[in-house]
Parts: structure tokens; C-alpha cells; sequence
């Protein structure tokens, strides 16, 4: 009988929770705002008043910190795993992605900031599986803290300095990142959808497979960053500096990326179609085997750009630089090279059937085996160039400049053609 009543006796016991908060540090941070190395863990602190409390080291796993002023607090290595700041409401409708075809950039209005951790000191803190909705966290330091599955949805840290921040899969849709120091962070699987990123700085970050569709990265620096598999659809890049970084098989489809700086990037496989590339510099960029189709490369300098297999199709490319690129292999057909610069190009096997490269310079370009059916070279310097089983029916070459050129081996000329 006695072991009967013991057993459910011992479950019971069992169910309890294997920790607590200590009451008696509880009530020493609430009287004294310092309590450095605490025992806070699932302690319920909502609505507390620590602003500029000592926290360095405190365990505050799981604690309830809802609506709790934090501003300017030292969480220096403070554990907030699990630990809950705000809470999206069930029906807040904000808590629902917008459709990406609708979306624009959001921002929070100050009177919707429910936790203030303004100025704060959270350096090295363990945020694991935090709940971070709508925070404040501007000038934050959280320098080589873990937020890993955090949630920081509609979340303000503009200013905030997150250098080697670990932030795989953390959910960062409609953040205010404005300014902030994001450089060496692992973003890897994370989603910031519609996220603000202006000028901020993530140079040598990882971001493979995270999402930024429709975010503002404008300005933003993403030297030696990697965006592999990232899906970028109609981001925002204008005038960012992004030397050496890598999208290999990104989407960046419809991003616009005007007037960046964007020497040495790979974008091999990724797909650019629509994408605005005008006045950007590419030079010695990787392109192989992208999807180009319907983007705007006006201006842009590609000079010695790898392009080999890439789809070009109705680009347009008047007026950039292509000295010595590699576009063999490249799908043309339809695209605009309009006073383009294709000196020493390698056009090889080239499918630039009613391509339209008036006023353009081919000097010592190489046309081997292209097909250029119904092209349109008026105007165009042709000294040099090789056209050996180059396919030429239909070509336009009024006032074009042919003193220097033979189209001997090429297929389908007319008889007027010099040989």
C-alpha cells in the first residue's frame, strides 16, 4: 500500500520543474538593479523598470521580460535562451507575411515598440529561441551573441553592432537594420523579408540560403559576403559595394542593382532576369551559365566579365564596356549592344540572332561559328574581326566600317559582302 502511495507521489515530483528563479535574486534586481550572475531563470518580469540594471552574466533562461525596459541594461553574456520579450498577437496581421507582388518596406511606429533595449549591452548574450518581435534594440551591443531561431519579426536595431553575430534562421521580416554592423555574422537560412538594411555593413557575412525578397540593402556593404542559394527577389541594391562577394544560383530576379560596385563577383548560375544592372561596375565579374533574360545593363562596365553560357536574351546592353569578355556560348537573340565596346571580345558560338549592335566597336572581336541572322551592325567597326563559320543572313552592315575585315568562311553572306 505504501508503495502505491509513493508512486504517483514520485511522478508528481518528477513533473515539477527541474528550476526556478532564485526569489531572493529576483527580489535583488528589482530593488537594487544589480544582479550580476543571477539565478533569473523563468523568472516573470514583466513590465519591470531596469533600465541600466546590471545583468553581466545572469541566467534569465526562459524569463518572461514582456514589456520590460531594458534600455541601456549590461547583458554581457547574459543566457536568454528561450527567453520571451514580446509576443506577436494571434490576429495581429502584421504577424503574416504580406504577399511578396504587394509588398513594400515597413516600419514600426515608435508607440508600437513594446521591450526597450535601446543601448544595450548584450555581448556574447545566449538569445537562442528568443522572442524578439518589435523590440528596441537600437545601438544595441550584441557582438558575438547567439540569437540562432530567434525571432526579431518588425524588430528596430538600426545602429545596432552584431559583428560575428551567429543568426542562422532567425526571422528578421520587416527589421529596421539601418546603419547597423552586421560585418562576419552567420545569416545562413534567415529571412528578411522586406527588411530595412540601408547602408549597413555585412562585409565577410554568410548568407546562403536567406531570404531578402523586397528588403532595402541600399548602399549596404557586402565586400567578400556570400548570398549562395539566397533568394533576393526585387531586393533593393543601389550603390552597394560588393568586391569579391558571391551569388552563385542566387535569385536575384527583378533586384535592382544600379550604380554598384561589383568587381570580382560570382554570379555564376544565379538567375538576374529583369534585374537592373545599369552603370554598374562588373568588371572581371562571373556570369556563367546565368539568367540574364530582360536585364538592363545600360552603361555598365563588364571588361574582361566571364559570361561563357549565360542568357542575354532582349537584354539591354547599350553602351557597356565588354572589352575582352567572354560571351562565348551566350544566348542574344533580341538584345541591345548599342554603341558597345566589344573590342577583343570572345564570341564564339554566340546567338545574337536580330541583335541590334549599332555604333558598337568589334575590333579583333571573335565571331567564330556565332549566328548573327538578322543582326543589325550599321555603323559598327568590324577591323579584324573573325568570322570563320559565323552565320551571317540578313546582316545589316550599312556604313559600317569594313576596311580592315573579310568575312572569309562565313555562312550565308551576301554576294555584295567583301571576301
Amino acid at each position: 500500500m505504501k508503495t502505491k502511495l509513493l508512486l504517483p507521489l514520485l511522478l508528481l515530483g518528477l513533473a515539477t520543474p527541474a528550476y526556478a528563479a532564485n526569489p531572493e535574486d529576483v527580489q535583488q534586481l528589482l530593488e537594487t538593479k544589480q544582479c550580476p550572475q543571477c539565478d533569473l531563470r523563468e523568472a516573470n518580469l514583466e513590465g519591470a523598470d531596469l533600465q541600466g540594471a546590471n545583468l553581466r552574466g545572469a541566467n534569465l533562461e526562459e524569463a518572461n521580460l514582456k514589456e520590460a525596459n531594458l534600455q541601456g541594461a549590461n547583458l554581457t553574456g547574459a543566457n536568454l535562451e528561450n527567453a520571451v520579450f514580446n509576443e506577436l498577437e494571434r490576429g495581429d496581421i502584421r504577424s503574416q507575411v504580406k504577399p511578396l507582388e504587394t509588398a513594400v518596406n515597413y516600419f514600426i511606429p515608435s508607440e508600437d515598440i513594446v521591450t526597450n533595449l535601446d543601448n544595450a549591452n548584450l555581448r556574447g548574450a545566449n538569445l537562442r529561441l528568443a522572442q524578439l518581435p518589435k523590440v528596441s534594440l537600437r545601438n544595441a551591443d550584441l557582438r558575438n551573441a547567439d540569437l540562432y531561431g530567434a525571432n526579431l519579426s518588425y524588430a528596430n536595431l538600426a545602429q545596432a553592432d552584431l559583428t560575428e553575430a551567429y543568426l542562422v534562421l532567425v526571422n528578421l521580416n520587416y527589421a529596421n537594420l539601418s546603419n547597423a554592423n552586421l560585418q562576419s555574422v552567420d545569416l545562413s537560412g534567415s529571412s528578411l523579408v522586406q527588411a530595412v538594411l540601408v547602408n549597413v555593413a555585412l562585409d565577410f557575412s554568410i548568407a546562403d540560403g536567406a531570404t531578402f525578397n523586397y528588403a532595402n540593402l541600399s548602399q549596404a556593404s557586402l565586400i567578400d559576403a556570400n548570398f549562395a542559394g539566397a533568394n533576393l527577389i526585387r531586393t533593393k541594391l543601389q550603390e552597394v559595394i560588393a568586391e569579391r562577394a558571391g551569388f552563385y544560383t542566387a535569385n536575384l530576379s527583378g533586384a535592382d542593382l544600379s550604380g554598384a560596385m561589383l568587381k570580382n563577383v560570382g554570379f555564376n548560375k544565379a538567375n538576374l532576369s529583369n534585374a537592373n544592372l545599369s552603370d554598374t561596375d562588373l568588371t572581371n565579374s562571373k556570369f556563367g551559365i546565368a539568367n540574364l533574360t530582360n536585364a538592363d545593363l545600360t552603361g555598365a562596365q563588364l571588361r574582361f566579365a566571364y559570361l561563357e553560357s549565360a542568357t542575354l536574351t532582349n537584354s539591354i546592353l547599350d553602351g557597356t564596356d565588354l572589352y575582352r569578355a567572354n560571351l562565348r556560348s551566350t544566348a542574344m537573340q533580341n538584345s541591345s549592344l548599342i554603341g558597345a565596346n566589344l573590342t577583343e571580345a570572345n564570341l564564339i558560338n554566340a546567338q545574337l540572332n536580330n541583335a541590334n549592335l549599332a555604333y558598337s566597336n568589334l575590333t579583333d572581336s571573335d565571331f567564330r561559328a556565332s549566328n548573327l541572322d538578322g543582326a543589325d551592325l550599321t555603323y559598327t567597326n568590324l577591323s579584324n574581326v573573325n568570322w570563320d563559320d559565323a552565320f551571317l543572313r540578313n546582316v545589316n552592315v550599312a556604313n559600317a566600317d569594313m576596311s580592315q575585315t573579310t568575312f572569309k568562311g562565313a555562312r550565308g553572306i551576301p554576294p555584295t559582302f567583301p571576301n
